[in-house]
């Protein structure tokens, strides 16, 4: 444990993700299923015993030694279950079953009664996907992507996919504590609310005790405090004085300080002299991070912003929407799984994750290393585009999911905001014509149902001390500040709150495509993940043929515009004939790729460029990750592989950028030179921009044009330069590009971008730039183990190369997990060193210039010719 039927039925049944069986394996899904096992019961002679299920996904019937304790419906709720009564003493075994129903059925079966009731939802809430999908994911608190979607396959999960525990003890025990933060002149003030369960009957004593050895000279004391059995929580106050305290940032801005505070509970039936028999002890360990946090939406000539300030000081939020690391829940905690995502988002410059409404409220394991990674968390309730039913038991259910999520979460400094919901307001909007005469009753449901889940996240609320952001209701929105009991008509104006901003249909590569929005919270484009990617998914290798590639990608393409907006974006741009994409599939996922950065690349220095007055403060794309091998819009695929999407989100994402941008009205080139980070005392820094106009036919650049800027942390700068003074000569804009290169003043370089004046599929005079690929690797005659598999890669040209995309294609190492150095890139000096590291260290691995794949614009356009 944790596991889950398709876990356990994988070694007699196969992979439900192998190519196929996510529709030949539904009949599991079909089917109930009894997880059983027996165990001793050796420490009886306490009062009270528990079994507590951390998570049963979803409806459930358990018993132990043959008698029903109890039902659970609910995958993100923790049950608890009193059964010292039906023990047996030891050496007897106690048998635990937990049969677990068949989701598709339980599903139908709620719709099924509750439309005899009269409980209406609209039309049947089935995914927007191509393909197999099932419906009614609205009636079951399941994590609601189980159902299938755009870009996952149906995967209706059953199982134990959280511990299972037997707990003794007599009065209560320790579940959670919510810390949060105040500072002033000279202290930092920790409000703290320890949340305890029991089945007492009356009201019991606790005595706390907090120990911090870094920031306590001795341990903090509570003693005798009584506390109610019908609201089992105690609340008191720590200070640390400040000069103990180093603050915790985002990435980016500082550190990631975390202090480990163990906070040890005994509970006692009364206020006499405990014995041993009369008392529960209990305890606790968080880390915890010292920051303030804000969401700014104040007024201004616009509409209002939204952007968070950490302590004291405004961020410009940047990462990307996270999923589940599988789409089996059992799975989706894997602790290095989450680690290698996590820490690929840190690496790549981000600072913001957010944990999308239509998967998980994530492990311990993921906030902490959210923490660690300096990551803030927008947190998505698990509820997406749906209208969900107002029916007594399931709001009494969503009731204990907030409360219990929400106490369980709120401490962690990397917590920023709660979203209530993804998209649903935007949902019941657009479609409210659809729903006809009980539009007005859905709506009127959604805001009863909203109202007690707002109402249930109270219990992390600090109004009365240190304000936390939100709960927001909904996203897309008009942010916190405006929440009523009317619904936005337009949740997406760009002057308030946060949009979703899907816009495939139009030039990605042009900056006029995007709105000037407060909050980008979603936006992206799709791609194809790399060759070697399909080839391990279908198990064959190096020699699965292209017919097998071309049929599990068709399969696996969900979205319901089906290849279009892919191939459309390339087409605006690329040299890339959309027809008959399958006779050439590298070509396809290679330009699929192109795109994807491309567009993504020009969106977000868009939106950095906007900075200016807070009129855009955050832009996150979907997705990070991916739960199967398919075309989505994943920076990293199923298998770990990186995107091109993510080698240029480390440049683009990056705290120093410089940015070049075209304004079609003035026919400037907008160079914006922006610092996002944070310095306590002025930290003005002089640095150069060189602008290099190179042809197509040279390595060596045939103009430079230099500018001078002065930039203090968190400032940014814009100046625009007409494109006539970069044009070289007679040269036409399709004969010639630009290479921008940000020096600091000891002439380091710090940034480099490129500009492209017309479409690549329009450059003229672009030469074959005779590229080669030189390895040089380690000795394995010499040798030893642990080996260090890190590889050079010269790669030489003679003429400028446009985005040189580098593949490892060794039959034997492609389903070693392995990252370049960059890729993707233009190469405009005569030799570049890429360097290949994979993670294995167990063999000593060999490569040759023949092991590595190399794709370039050049070629491209050379074939056209």
């Amino acid at each position: 444990m944790p596991s889950g039927v398709y876990t356990a039925l994988k070694d007699f049944y196969g992979d439900l993700l192998d190519p196929g069986n996510d529709v030949a394996l539904r009949w599991i899904a079909n089917q109930s299923w009894i997880f059983s096992t027996k165990f001793d019961s050796a420490e009886m002679g306490h009062e009270m015993v528990n079994l507590t299920l951390h998570g049963i996904d979803t409806v459930s019937q358990v018993r132990v030694n043959g008698q029903l304790l109890g039902e659970t419906d609910n995958m993100f709720v923790r049950y608890s279950f009193a059964i010292g009564h039906l023990l047996l003493p030891s050496p007897n075994q106690n048998i635990l079953e937990v049969e677990i129903l068949s989701p598709i059925q339980e599903a139908s079966r709620r719709f099924r009664e509750l439309e005899k009731e009269g409980v209406f939802t609209g039309p049947p809430s089935c995914p927007r996907a191509r393909g197999d999908v099932e419906c009614h994911r609205n009636y079951l608190r399941k994590m609601q992507m189980s159902f299938g979607g755009e870009w996952n396959p149906v995967a209706l999960s059953s199982g134990i996919w959280k511990p299972v525990a037997v707990e003794y003890y007599t009065v209560a025990v320790l579940r959670d504590v919510d810390v949060a933060i105040k500072r002033n002149k000279t202290y930092w003030t920790l409000d703290c609310r320890a949340f305890l369960d029991t089945t007492a009957s009356k009201d019991f004593y606790v005595d706390l005790k907090a120990y911090a050895s870094d920031l306590l000279d001795k341990p903090f004391v509570l003693e005798n405090q009584l506390v109610s059995f019908t609201s089992p929580v105690l609340e008191f106050q720590i200070s640390i004085p400040e000069d103990r305290v180093t603050m915790w940032w985002p990435n980016g801005y500082g550190k990631q300080m975390l202090y480990p505070i163990l906070f040890k509970v005994k509970c006692y039936t009364s206020d006499a002299v405990p014995n041993l028999s009369s008392r529960t002890e209990s305890q606790k360990i968080l880390k915890v991070g010292f920051r303030t946090l804000e969401l700014v939406e104040n007024t201004d000539q616009s509409g209002r912003t939204f952007f968070f300030r950490v302590n004291g000081h405004p961020i410009f939020t940047k990462g990307a929407n996270y999923i589940p690391a599988h789409t089996l829940p059992e799975l989706s905690a894997e602790t290095e799984s989450v680690e290698y995502l996590l820490k690929a988002a840190h690496q790549a410059n981000m600072n913001m994750i957010r944990v999308w409404g239509g998967g998980l409220y994530e492990s311990e394991n993921f906030y902490n290393l959210a923490d660690f990674y300096g990551l803030l968390v927008w947190q998505d309730m698990a509820f997406s585009r749906a209208a969900y039913p107002l029916e007594k038991d399931f709001v009494a259910s969503v009731c204990l999911e907030t409360a219990q999520n929400a106490q369980r979460l709120s401490y962690h400094p990397s917590l920023a905001l709660i979203a209530a919901n993804n998209e649903i307001e935007l949902f019941l909007v657009t479609n409210k014509s659809d729903f006809g005469e009980g539009a007005n009753r859905i709506e009127n449901d959604y805001n009863a149902l909203f109202d007690t889940i707002m109402g249930e996240l109270s219990i992390i609320s600090r109004n009365d001390f240190s304000p936390r952001p939100g709960p927001m209701i909904s996203t897309p929105s008009l942010g916190v500040a405006p929440y009523a009991d009317d619904m936005p008509t337009n949740p997406q104006d760009p002057n308030y709150g946060d949009v979703h901003l899907w816009v495939d249909d139009k030039d990605g590569f042009s900056p006029e495509t995007y709105p000037h929005a407060r909050f980008v919270s979603e936006f992206g484009y799709a791609s194809l993940p790399m060759l070697s990617t399909w080839q391990r998914a279908l198990g064959g290798g190096s020699n699965v043929s292209n017919e097998e590639i071309a049929s599990l990608i068709r399969s696996r393409q969900h979205d319901i515009k089906g290849f279009i907006p892919m191939l459309q974006q390339i087409s605006y741009q690329l040299p890339f004939t959309p027809q008959n994409w399958d006779e050439n599939i590298e070509k396809f996922i290679y330009f699929s790729q192109v795109a994807q950065a491309m567009a993504t690349k020009t969106a977000i220095e868009l939106f950095r460029s906007l900075r200016t007055g807070n009129q855009t403060m955050g832009a996150l794309i979907w997705q990070l990750n991916d739960v199967w091998v398919a075309p989505t819009w994943s920076c990293i695929d199923f298998y770990g592989n990186f995107k091109l999407i993510y080698y240029w989100a480390k440049e683009f994402l990056a705290s120093k950028c410089v940015i070049a941008l075209y304004d079609a009205s003035s026919n400037n080139l907008n160079i914006t030179l922006t610092r996002e980070d944070y310095a306590d005392h002025l930290d003005s820094q002089f640095y150069n921009v060189l602008i290099n106009t190179y042809l197509w036919t040279d390595l060596i650049a045939k103009k430079t044009i230099a500018r001078a800027f002065g930039l203090g942390s968190n400032q940014l700068e814009v100046r625009p330069i007409p494109l006539e003074l970069l044009l070289y000569e007679n040269h036409s804009k399709e004969e010639i590009f630009l290479e921008i290169v940000l020096e600091d003043k000891d002439k380091e370089t710090v940034a480099r971008n490129y500009y492209y004046p017309v479409p690549m599929k329009n450059i003229s005079g672009i030469k074959d730039p005779e590229l080669t690929v030189q390895v040089a690797g380690q000795d394995c005659n010499n040798a030893q183990s642990p080996y260090t598999n890190s590889f050079s890669l010269l790669v030489t040209v003679r003429f400028p190369a446009l985005l040189v995309y580098l593949e490892l294609v060794h039959p034997d190492y492609i389903t070693k997990r392995h990252t370049f150095s960059i890729n993707g890139f233009t190469q405009t000096e005569p030799r570049k060193t890429v360097y290949l590291l994979f993670e294995d260290d167990s063999e000593c691995l060999t490569l040759t210039s023949d092991d590595i794949k190399v794709q370039t614009i050049n070629q491209y356009l050379l074939q056209n010719n």
